[in-house]
């Protein structure tokens, strides 16, 4: 029986890593939001040796640079608000989990994301996508999360994370939604 090929998607706090490309026997996809968000100016001079290694994969095809489609966008919007991660998520966060449940819904193959993100992997498990952490513990179960304020214990839309709270001036913060 021919065993199943698999695809790799990396998140940027993975390239961060300094990960080496060859340890993987298969397809690496990232988007070019990710490989900006490694091109942070604040990292650039850190990052050299890491942005040489991935320039390099890219040019031998080892790592493939892929735009998901906007309805994926859109279906991760909606799921990270249900969620609750919306906001602790970033754009190219939400766009790297498009890509993944594009390329496990149009792929024959077994798709795995590598993230070190929380809330990644709380949306992968959402959506029953395949994840690992690397180097350190993952999560454990699902958490679906609400905005709520400290001081008046308002309940706000997960939208709202960070904002003020309208009625005592205080920042909203998340928890486990009981």
């Amino acid at each position: 029986m021919k065993k199943k090929s698999i695809t790799y998607i990396f998140d940027t706090n993975i390239f961060l890593t300094g990960i080496d490309f060859n340890l993987f026997e298969g397809d690496i996809f990232t988007t070019p939001s990710i490989i900006e968000e490694v091109k942070d100016c604040r990292y650039i001079e850190k990052n050299r040796n890491i942005l040489n290694k991935i320039n390099a994969a890219i040019e031998t095809k080892k790592l493939k640079l892929k735009f998901p489609e906007n309805k994926y966008i859109d279906k991760i919007k909606e799921i990270s608000k249900k969620t609750g991660d919306f906001k602790a998520l970033s754009d190219a966060d939400k766009k790297l989990i498009a890509l993944t449940l594009e390329l496990t819904e149009k792929s024959n193959k077994q798709v795995i994301m590598y993230s070190n993100d929380y809330s990644i992997e709380n949306v992968c498990s959402e959506l029953n996508i395949t994840f690992s952490p690397l180097y350190k513990e993952g999560i454990e179960s699902k958490i679906t999360w609400e905005v709520y304020c400290p001081y008046c214990k308002n309940i706000h839309k997960v939208e709202d994370l960070n904002k003020t709270c309208e009625i005592c001036g205080i920042k909203l913060r998340r928890r486990p939604k009981k």
